[in-house]
């Protein structure tokens, strides 16, 4: 293989000059067509990072807002970035793109730069920073006696998962970005679609790509793998997976992708994608927690890794244990006593103990996490916390708690229902959610935008199979 100077040198050499031209640079037909459109679009979204409705739901969200929310809570001074929040709403209220563009910049630039408060308390925790460390803080069950069901046996409970999480995500699209007692106002007590259900979202985006990677290299998969996977067949993302996969083009790859200038280190992103971990380590609850940390430190950090380790070691054991609170209270050992998501975690136990019912206990979290920013992973925890406390074994009583505690309610519906469904099958979840999914997966990663459900699952199963060593 020749140098890279050599090819470079050699095109340079090869390059034959046009004698006797005409032709004129068109600048003209090019401003008027494509580079116009994409330059005012650029001007737009630069508006649309204040407040944007998302997607579905049509709920108002600010990526700028939470940017800056989240670097606050976890223990930086942001008073810089705040005194630019007004001037970047009247900004917009005055249209000035051009102002906003720069206004955006300087946001982040302020928060890049944002010194750290010694006494907040987010420091008082300590603060993961790989898995060798996280690994020696915490324990796990083992199932010494488990071995993957047979074929057809393995496959219903891997479709069965999928089936529960793509429910649980279609579910939550319809109506995440809105607060409990909104939902409560206008829907009542959800129990099913407020709409046709979609499977277009981000949420399974990233564990196809990493199925696709584990496809190819199995459980000796790496961060870099899997971030290889996001590069080559994610065209775009949100928070902190946008952070990251700007990183990842550019070549900057984890741990760093996922610490360096992303205020979003600790949103709920890695949690929402936790369940393939789970689902590639059936019954191995510590490897589930190890293919997690792989995964999650391509765009988190911290708290946020925590986050997929603990949806993911509860998938795990969902494949082995009989009863999800069971699989829950064995789940609440695999997160270190002196971090701060473990603190999460019992103020949700208490506030679940405390209280009558579920909007009780809801509205405890929601009031204690009121200035952490709706698609950060706290509250969402407490909301999965209280659904399977409340819930046991019930498949739907679950997803109604779940979408009743609103937020980022479709990022919890997701993990929680894989793990629904690959503990109690497909009769655990019922035909009323699985028949208008009609056995249809719409995703935007490139080569995989439409497939089934049950193939997707059955590709799993194959993938599992071949690499299993366990």
């Amino acid at each position: 293989m020749k140098k890279a100077w050599e090819i470079d040198y050699e095109n340079l050499c090869n390059a034959v000059p046009v004698k006797n031209r005409t032709d004129t640079i068109q600048w003209d037909s090019m401003l008027e067509g494509t580079m116009l459109k994409e330059a005012q679009e650029m001007l737009e979204l630069g508006k649309g990072w204040w407040l944007k409705p998302l997607p579905e739901s049509k709920a108002p969200y600010s990526k700028m807002l939470g940017a800056i929310s989240c670097m606050e809570n976890m223990g930086y001074d942001v008073a810089k970035a705040e005194k630019l929040v007004g001037e970047a709403l009247k900004a917009i209220e005055e249209n000035r793109l051009i102002d906003i563009q720069i206004i955006n910049a300087r946001v982040f630039k302020a928060l890049a730069e944002a010194p750290k408060v010694p006494n907040h308390p987010y420091w008082s925790y300590t603060i993961y920073e790989n898995y060798e460390q996280y690994r020696k803080k915490v324990k796990f069950d083992t199932y010494p006696d488990y071995k993957l069901p047979d074929d057809e046996a393995f496959f219903k409970q891997m479709h069965a998962g999928w089936l529960g999480e793509i429910i649980g995500s279609a579910l939550g699209t319809a109506v995440e970005g809105f607060e409990s007692n909104q939902l409560f106002e206008i829907f009542g007590e959800i129990d099913g679609y407020v709409k046709p259900p979609e499977t277009l979202n981000d949420d399974i985006t990233f564990e196809l790509a990493l199925l696709k990677a584990f496809e190819e290299k199995g459980y000796d998969i790496t961060s870099d793998d899997i971030a290889d996977k996001w590069v080559g067949l994610i065209p775009f993302a949100y928070t902190a997976e946008g952070v990251a996969l700007n990183h990842l083009r550019n070549g900057i790859y984890p741990p760093t992708s996922g610490h360096l200038v992303n205020p979003y280190r600790e949103m709920i992103g890695a949690a929402m994608r936790a369940a393939i971990c789970g689902a590639l380590a059936p019954g191995r609850p510590e490897l589930a927690a190890d293919l997690a940390w792989r995964d999650a430190r391509i765009s988190h950090h911290n708290n946020g890794i925590l986050a997929e380790v603990f949806n993911a070691v509860l998938v795990s054991m969902a494949h082995v244990e009989t009863d999800m609170r069971t699989a829950l209270a064995k789940t609440f050992d695999a997160i270190p006593d002196d971090s701060e998501l473990y603190s999460v975690i019992q103020f949700a136990r208490k506030a679940y103990a405390e209280g009558e019912t579920y909007r009780e206990a809801l509205a405890k979290c929601e009031e204690r996490f009121k200035h952490y920013n709706w698609v950060h992973c706290y509250y969402n925890i407490c909301s999965e916390i209280i659904a399977i406390s409340y819930a046991g074994n019930d498949f739907a009583k679950a997803m109604t708690v779940l979408m009743m505690a609103g937020q980022d309610n479709d990022c919890t519906g997701g993990p929680i229902g894989h793990a629904y469904g690959a503990m109690l099958g497909e009769a655990g979840i019922g035909a009323r959610f699985i028949d208008p999914l009609k056995d249809q997966l719409d995703s935007y990663v490139r080569t995989m935008e439409s497939q089934k459900i049950s193939d997707l699952s059955r590709k799993t199963v194959d993938a599992i199979k071949k690499y299993w060593k366990f």
